[in-house]
């Protein structure tokens, strides 16, 4: 079986980062991505269309979402398909469907004032990292205290982010009951 999505397209807003109780990075953001249009379509001058994507990052793939991709900026997405249920304060039972980005790329540069000399850079999970954990039942809890961010450079081409200050050594499922 697979499940492999590959998506190219620019941020809606800019990623929310937040933090689960033991202190993973969680980062949400939605990208538009243009639906292609035939030639006729074209022709007779229909306009664009968009699908507007939901996109969850965690560990490092979240702070590199943070730091570097801003509103607009073009994104490269890699990951899987999850259809995540949830009931809302009222009871009624929701599903929502997102990404679970495994591999993020910046694709475009940074405009003026964002920083960002590594425009091209990206992160990739390394292969013996688990898979990014699936949320059971209700939304995900998060901690409304931000760790701080490590110190250091930028991750470049090539280069994986530095160290992150939570215990890495805690690679359970943190909604796990």
């Amino acid at each position: 079986m697979l499940n492999r999505v590959i998506l190219i397209g620019r941020l809606v807003a800019d990623p929310e980062l937040k933090y689960t109780p033991s202190g993973i990075a969680v980062a949400q953001f939605r990208i538009a991505v243009d639906r292609p249009l035939s030639q006729e379509a074209k022709q007779q001058g229909q306009e664009k269309q968009a699908d507007f994507i939901d996109i969850v990052a965690w560990r490092q793939s979240a702070e590199f979402a943070s730091q570097y991709l801003t509103k607009g900026r073009l994104v490269a997405v890699e990951g899987r398909l999850q259809i995540r249920e949830y009931v809302t304060q009222d009871g009624q039972r929701r599903k929502a469907a997102e990404i679970v980005a495994d591999n993020l790329k910046g694709l475009d540069r940074p405009r003026e004032g964002e920083g960002g000399e590594n425009y091209g850079g990206g992160y990739e999970q390394p292969a013996a990292a688990p898979a990014a954990p699936a949320a059971r039942g209700g939304g995900y809890e998060r901690s409304a205290a931000p760790a701080a961010r490590p110190a250091g450079g930028a991750p470049g081409r090539g280069r994986q982010m530095p160290a992150n200050d939570y215990d890495d050594s805690d690679l359970s499922d943190p909604f796990a009951e």
